[in-house]
């Protein structure tokens, strides 16, 4: 199954009804089959723009981030969900790409570059494109004034 984010922006409010919210949200989830990894408070800023939902206008906010693996089928119930929610101003899915550890090379970074297998590489591919290069073209007579005009 694939990773996602769903990223959440709710109105200010007092804890016990942020809690709330959050947990609304969470349930929602749970509800439709996903594996919650995390739950993650971004924190309350000022709002780039202010948003106007049912009438009123917001100037600040609170982000929260929810991390799972589960089917991308479950969007639209979900975005039905959280449009009717008058507490929730914005929202929105992102595919996350787990990233895989990379191996530490230290010792052939330290290496001078003339002695590093990445840089013979792009040498040897180098000369195989030098050798696949067209020809420059030359004509076999070279014509002067004397030959086009006279």
């Amino acid at each position: 199954m694939p990773a996602y984010e769903f990223s959440v922006l709710v109105k200010v409010l007092p804890k016990p009804e942020l809690s709330a919210v959050l947990k609304r949200v969470g349930i929602l989830l749970l509800d439709k089959g996903v594996v919650l990894q995390k739950i993650q408070n971004v924190g309350t800023t000022d709002l780039p723009y202010r948003i106007r939902k049912e009438g009123v206008y917001y100037k600040q906010g609170s982000y929260f981030a929810y991390g799972f693996t589960g089917s991308p089928k479950i969007f639209a119930d979900v975005e039905d969900a959280c449009v009717r929610d008058p507490d929730i101003l914005k929202y929105g899915f992102v595919e996350t790409y787990q990233k895989f550890p990379e191996s530490c090379t230290l010792e052939e970074e330290l290496r001078p570059p003339a002695f590093r297998k990445s840089v013979l590489k792009l040498l040897e591919d180098g000369k195989k494109r030098k050798d696949r290069a067209r020809p420059f073209y030359r004509h076999i007579k070279e014509y002067n004034y004397f030959d086009v005009y006279m």
